[in-house]
Parts: structure tokens; sequence; C-alpha cells
């Protein structure tokens, strides 16, 4: 697979369509609608439903899974209940239709059980803990329903009636798919709504050595940085649960010790001003810059020499797979699979929620090449020998046979 994304293009890309809401009297499909005959080796449909498509790591994920998508078997429809975005385009250069849900959430729901009986779908797979709750649409549809927790404690379910949610959440589904340890160990202590369970990391595209080495190049000359200067990079969303606040602070306490400079790509999410704010009075004007949403973040991120990732909460966090796999050692605060990817000063380094534990992290590396150079290697092997794309896509795809042998 071409690791860039943006470089699949399809002649006639699959166009995207709006699922419109069903008129008053049109009927509820049943399960009748689920007993027709299929042709021998006709591929099997499965409906795919995500929040959108934005530019996110989330949504990376998905385009990985749909990648290696065995099409002899599998015909999967990409279902959205939000917004389209980034990875519209991408998907549908595969060749796989996305469907856009409008209206109320109830519409949304009434829409996707009508297009799934239409679709023919006997396979659901839910792509979040929000969007969970479809799958009680599809109730006596004979769908196998697979859900994904994503975050540990429902910390990406709406913190309004957040119970309920999570109750919705995991009633829904037959199956669910946890993407860290935490998460797994956390639902499995529930006594009550609980769905089958299986942990299934998240995979990533690792990049070439001269795809590290050509990006590195090219994004350093544009952000006018010498090879011999030492880089700290953040990737995410300017928003509060990402803690970009402490990430300036982090820098301010390393700049004490050791020179370096710092960069941070992501969408603001209503933070930007108040984090300028905060650089311009820690004296980080010129040091650490605000550079937007950038095209694809594994450039960026092959071009440091320490990820920070300050966080208060986390799913499985793609940034991290990202820097490891391009040979970028990680300074991560202790959020949700941080502990699955990371031997602790082996692949990098975890640290409390607290700058001073970071800034020490990120000192000690940035004083030592050699150290960053060591702990890189390692980070990339460990990556490569256990989060492949291709490998974890196919334990995904694998769950619908757990449906088939009645496991």
């Amino acid at each position: 697979m071409n690791p860039d994304p943006r470089a699949r293009a399809l002649e006639h890309p699959a166009p995207v369509r709006r699922v419109q809401p069903m008129s008053q009297g049109s009927a509820m499909p049943g399960a009748v609608d689920r007993n027709r005959e299929r042709p021998a080796g006709r591929p099997e449909p499965v409906a795919v439903l995500i929040g959108q498509l934005s530019q996110g790591g989330s949504e990376r994920q998905l385009f990985m899974f749909l990648t290696h998508c065995d099409r002899t078997r599998w015909a999967p429809v990409v279902y959205v209940s939000g917004e389209l975005g980034f990875w519209e385009e991408q998907i549908s250069a595969l060749g796989i239709p996305i469907r856009l849900l409008t209206g109320s959430r109830l519409a949304k729901m009434y829409q996707f059980r009508a297009a799934c009986a239409a679709q023919g779908a006997r396979y659901f797979f839910s792509w979040s803990s929000y969007t969970n709750p479809f799958g009680l649409a599809l109730l006596g549809m004979d769908v196998w329903r697979i859900g994904s927790f994503r975050n540990a404690q429902f910390a990406d379910l709406p913190a309004f009636l957040r119970s309920a949610w999570a109750w919705a959440s995991l009633s829904a589904v037959s199956l669910a798919v946890c993407n860290s340890q935490e998460t797994y160990d956390e639902i499995a202590l529930r006594k009550a709504e609980r769905p089958r369970l299986v942990y299934v990391p998240n995979g990533v595209e690792p990049p070439t050595n001269d795809e590290i080495a050509v990006w590195r190049a090219t994004w350093r000359a544009r952000l006018g940085i010498g090879d011999d200067v030492v880089l700290v990079v953040g990737v995410g969303r300017l928003a509060r649960q990402k803690r970009f606040d402490r990430f300036i602070q982090v820098i301010e306490r390393v700049r004490k010790n050791v020179p370096v400079v710092a960069v941070v790509a992501g969408k603001d999410f209503g933070s930007l001003q108040d984090l300028e704010r905060q650089v311009a009075q820690s004296d980080l004007n010129g040091v650490l810059r605000f550079i937007g949403t950038v095209p694809d973040a594994r450039e960026l991120i092959s071009a440091g020499d320490i990820l920070l990732l300050s966080s208060d909460h986390e799913g499985m966090s793609n940034v991290v797979l990202e820097a490891m796999s391009a040979s970028v050692p990680p300074v991560v605060t202790r959020v949700n699979a941080v502990a699955d990817l990371i031997e602790q000063g082996k692949t990098g380094f975890i640290a409390d929620h607290d700058a001073d534990d970071l800034a020490r992290h990120v000192v000690r590396l940035a004083r030592d090449c050699g150290l960053r150079r060591d702990i890189g290697e390692r980070a990339r092997s460990a990556v490569m020998l256990r989060y492949g794309s291709r490998a974890i896509a196919h334990q995904l795809w694998a769950l619908c046979d757990v449906r088939n042998n009645g496991a």
C-alpha cells in the first residue's frame, strides 16, 4: 500500500449519497428483509458506521481497516452519522460507497436501519462508543453487531447522562473491540449489560527509512530549522483535553536547561488565542509555533527529534504509534494505552500529568542524541513487530467469522 493515502485515486471514485428520511407511511424494515437468498460466492455486505470523516486518528484507522479488506469476501458500505471531511475522498478512491445520515439522531437511526435492510447487511461495525447505540436500530434483523471502545472511562461519550450513554453503547452490540488493555479491563469488571470483549490495538503503516529522511529534510527546510537543532513536535486538535498549555510549560522548563525549538500541528477548537498569549508570556515567541493543520502529520512527526504528548486523556494514541514507527522517541503523559505501547526507558518515556516530570524526560533526550537514536530504533522495531496495519485489519475482519463459526 502507498503510505500516503492522498496518492490513492481512482478515475471514478464512489459517490457520496445522503440517506433520505423515509416517509411516515413507510414500513420499518425487519427480519423478513434479512432472509433473502444470497448468490453463492457474492461478498457479504457489511455496514460500517463512523461519526465523521475529519482528519483524525480514528478516521485513519478506519481507512487502513478498509484498505486491507478482502473484497472477495466482504462488501463494506461506510455510513457517517455526523460530517464528511478529509477521509471522504480517500475512502471513495478505494471504491467503497459512503452514505451520509441526516436529520435528528432518531431519524438517522431509522434511516440506518432502512439502509442496512436495503443493503442486505448481516454485519455491523461501529467505529466508536458513541456510534455503538446505532446497533439498537438493528435489533430483530439478524445482524452481527461489532462495537468499539477507544477510550477508558467512556471519556468520548457525552458528559451529560454519560451513564445512560454507556449503557446504550454496551447494550447495542454483540461483541466489543477495545483498543487498549486498560479499556478492556475496565469494561470486563462490569457485571451487567456487557457484550463479549476482544482486545485489538490500533495499527500503523510504518514509513520506509527513505521516506523518513525525505520528510525530515522537507519539513525542516519548510520550518527553517537546521538538522542540528533539537525539534520537539506536538500533534493534536487544540482542545482542552490535549493540554497544550502543559506542552508550553514543558518547553519553557526545558529551555532553561537545553536549547530546543517546538512546533504544534492541529486544528483550533477555540484554544489557539489563549495558547499564543501563553507563548508570549513565557518568552517563547520564535521558539514554539502553532502551524495549524497539515496534510499528513506523519511527515511532520518524522522531522522531529522528540514527540511530546501532554494530554489529560486519550484513546490509543495514533500520533505515538506514528512517532515510534518513524524512530522518533515519545515522551507522553500517563494516558490510556500508552503502557501497551511504550516500554519505559526503552522505547519511550511515560510521565505523570505534570510539566516538571515531562520536562525531565525531554531534557534527557534533548541532551543525548545517542539516546534518542537508540530509543527511536527500538521503538520502530517494536511497532513494526506488533502493530502493522495489515495484521491489525485482518484481526478485525476476522471478527465477522466469530459469528460464522458460532464461537
